[in-house]
């Protein structure tokens, strides 16, 4: 079967992600017509214990196609297509040294579909569902030996994972609903195997530094998305004057004369601007020699949105804040595509605000009254930044939905926005490469 799908995936290989593929049926009961147009992938960050990016965990939605396929199409040529797909969506906008944990079956681990994925970026992880057999166990030892990473999923005790805990490079333990003190019982536990505990589920910052104090490596959950306000704390006048530029960004009236004097008003931005334009990402032809001529090729929009990426970016520093900013630029403009798509009341601009803004609550620790009290914002976007309803809040609702996989959800709001699945996910893969083009 291995073989079989190394041809699917050699025929897709040239092919954009996401694309369907049809090949003919084989004699000995091969495959046919393996369609991955309706893939949902998200991606949820794992932090190391300075927050850094240690690497992703790959999340996604099977097809409702692939459910009920016709005979002479194997399941786990299927199920791996789609696998594939995903893995080619985020695949572009990795960084050398991070990886990509992907779910297996135990049906997929016998049939050693990893391996058609590259070892140094691909983790295996071990589903709860998968038993112990010894052809499980065999597949397991050969995918070790040929450099891919093992990682064994929710780990909350369990004694019928102990062989696999013997061959694992981590171990996740699961931390939502649990007592602190079961999780530290399972720590100690699993310290006399060499391998790293991840703690996964993670939902608050407190839940984040017990894990971290109780001595686990890697970290993931939502975490950073859920703000830890800061009672007294304040923006200081640089910060508030950044955060009024954002919203004069977001403002389709604002004018390109007023982009170029922001520009030369900071020598920092020049500098970073000028860097970003002569980038590989652009191939120029040739070297920008001006701001003026940089503004020229960039155009306006593209401009005043790398603006409103640099200045959030310069608010913090650290290593978790660097990541919030980065899913809040993904966030903006996997808005701004849709809205494109969804030709309803909400600017695409406004939305690229809409989805930058949607963290700055975490990213600052300061309440949001106090972030948009003095920020030119329409009330309407002000009250979806808040939790409150109105013609902004489905798209925010989507966002969450999608990058948590809760699909069913996320199903809905697509329809509800007069969207389609293919929109959505060729939406989140360009928004992934472009807010890499930032951060790389």
């Amino acid at each position: 079967m291995l073989k079989r799908f190394r041809s699917l995936f050699d025929s897709r290989s040239d092919a954009p992600s996401g694309a369907a593929v049809d090949s003919s049926a084989e004699a000995n009961g091969g495959y046919a017509h393996v369609h991955t147009r309706s893939t949902l992938v998200a991606r949820q960050p794992i932090f190391d214990r300075d927050s850094h990016i240690w690497g992703f965990e790959l999340l996604f939605r099977q097809p409702p196609d692939m459910l009920h396929f016709p005979e002479h199409v194997d399941s786990s040529i299927a199920t791996s297509s789609v696998i594939s797909d995903g893995f080619s969506i985020v695949q572009p906008v990795l960084l050398p040294e991070q990886k990509v944990l992907i779910n297996f079956s135990a049906e997929l681990l016998t049939e050693r579909i990893p391996s058609i994925l590259p070892a140094a970026q691909c983790g295996v992880e071990i589903l709860e569902t998968v038993t112990p057999t010894r052809e499980v166990l065999q597949s397991l030892i050969q995918l070790k030996r040929e450099g891919y990473l093992l990682a064994v999923d929710d780990y909350t005790g369990q004694s019928e994972l102990q062989l696999f805990i013997k061959v694992a490079d981590i171990v996740k333990v699961e931390v939502l609903g649990r007592e602190l003190a079961d999780v530290y019982d399972n720590v100690k536990r699993l310290q006399e195997f060499p391998c790293k505990l991840l703690a996964e589920k993670i939902e608050d910052r407190d839940t984040f530094l017990k894990c971290h104090e109780m001595g686990f490596d890697l970290f993931q959950g939502f975490f950073f998305a859920r703000p830890e306000i800061m009672r007294g704390k304040k923006l200081s006048s640089s910060q508030a004057i950044k955060m009024r530029l954002l919203a004069k960004l977001g403002d389709d009236n604002f004018e390109i004369s007023e982009v170029g004097e922001i520009l030369r008003s900071d020598v920092s931005l020049v500098y970073k601007f000028m860097r970003y334009l002569n980038s590989v990402h652009f191939g120029l032809p040739t070297k920008v020699k001006s701001v003026e001529h940089g503004v020229t090729l960039l155009g306006t929009q593209k401009l005043k949105q790398w603006l409103c990426v640099t200045v959030l970016s310069d608010l913090e520093a650290t290593p978790m804040s660097r990541h919030i900013v980065s899913q809040s630029a993904q966030r903006g403009k996997f808005l701004e595509l849709l809205g494109k798509d969804a030709r309803r009341e909400q600017e695409p601009a406004s939305l690229f605000l809409l989805g930058l803004l949607s963290l700055i609550e975490t990213l600052l620790s300061v309440s949001l009254d106090s972030l948009l009290q003095d920020m030119p914002i329409e009330e309407a976007m002000v009250a979806a930044l808040k939790g409150e309803e109105s013609g902004y809040s489905p798209w925010l609702r989507l966002v969450s939905h999608y990058e948590r996989a809760e699909w069913d959800k996320a199903m809905m709001d697509i329809e509800l926005l007069g969207l389609n699945e293919q929109q959505v996910l060729k939406a989140y893969e360009q928004s992934l490469l472009w807010a890499a083009s930032f951060f790389r």
